[in-house]
């Protein structure tokens, strides 16, 4: 399936609402609710990711996303040149990454910076940090 830039294209508008508020309601009228939007947001992440630029690198990492829906666990995985992602938790990941629904679109979306999100304490990382920015040049943001 090719990457949907016409549905990147509607979370990035989402996530430049002010209140984040406005972002969540966004979601929440999303098919499928919050869930159904961030199936969409890590179901595109395989075609969006560049194995060039991955080269050699295995790596597993692990989102945890509060909203005030509870939270919602997701995880990626890149092995052998590909990338697989999915709802729940993965073995042993190289990083957690722990972040509201708003900045995660935030971040996504390259309305965030993810050093000034996470120097805010907007983003809490666990494990090894340095994973956090190589794995944002691993993938093809729409422009």
């Amino acid at each position: 399936m090719p990457l949907d830039t016409r549905r990147f294209e509607e979370i990035k508008e989402a996530a430049g609402r002010r209140k984040e508020e406005e972002v969540l309601d966004f979601a929440r009228q999303q098919t499928g609710g919050i869930a159904g939007l961030l199936d969409d947001v890590f179901g595109n992440m395989p075609e969006a990711f560049r194995a060039d630029r991955a080269k050699g690198q295995e790596a597993a990492f692990q989102y945890l996303i509060n909203t005030p829906d509870g939270v919602f666990e997701y995880f990626v995985e890149i092995e052998g040149g590909s990338c697989r992602t999915g709802r729940g938790r993965t073995e042993s990941p190289k990083l957690t990454t722990t972040v509201g629904l708003p900045t995660f679109l935030k971040l996504l979306t390259g309305r965030l910076n993810g050093m000034q999100a996470f120097l805010g304490g907007k983003v809490k990382l666990a494990g090894n940090t340095l994973y956090a920015a190589k794995f944002e040049h691993w993938f093809e943001r729409p422009a």
